[in-house]
């Protein structure tokens, strides 16, 4: 197994801007969450079927086991954002391509990190809003929804590895 250069990759303004937009989903996930807890109900919903319809329900302090997973996942991806030589890649990883394809795969997790907050954050507001009696669940179309935006960044490697391809 061969080792992979480990380089430092510099944001880009782009990269700046995710980051920022990420952040400030997850304060206000976090502002959204301790806002309405005390108007909450004692029970709330805990889970939705396919059809965006609650089907499980649990108690209000619940809501904090949610967002913790939120604020893990985000500082998660937030560290791992900053180690691609640790990512698998399709391809051989050399001096030479390294800088491409970290440059790629950071701006990757930029977007996971961004869609996983923002999944989070839909996923939070629409329990408090049923809970609150203001929704009926999550929508006929969360499915399909969810689906396109956590393949959202695997978008980002298409384009690379189908010229790579092409080019042989």
């Amino acid at each position: 197994m061969t080792k992979k250069p480990i380089l430092k990759i510099h944001p880009t303004p782009l990269d700046r801007c995710i980051d920022g937009i990420s952040f400030l989903l997850l304060l206000t996930l976090l502002g959204t969450t301790f806002y309405y807890y005390n108007q909450l109900p004692e029970t709330i919903p805990t889970h939705f079927n396919a059809s965006g319809q609650p089907d499980a329900f649990g108690a209000k302090s619940s809501i904090f086991l949610f967002t913790g997973i939120a604020v893990f996942i985000y500082v998660l991806l937030l560290v791992f954002k900053d180690k691609p030589h640790l990512y698998n890649y399709p391809t051989t990883i050399t001096e030479e391509n390294a800088l491409e394809h970290y440059s790629k795969a950071t701006k990757m997790m930029r977007f996971l990190n961004l869609a996983t907050i923002l999944i989070f954050f839909y996923l939070q507001y629409q329990t408090i809003q049923t809970a609150l009696g203001t929704s009926e669940g999550l929508g006929s179309y969360f499915t399909v929804i969810i689906l396109l935006v956590s393949l959202l960044p695997l978008l980002f490697l298409l384009p690379t590895k189908k010229k790579q391809i092409t080019s042989k």
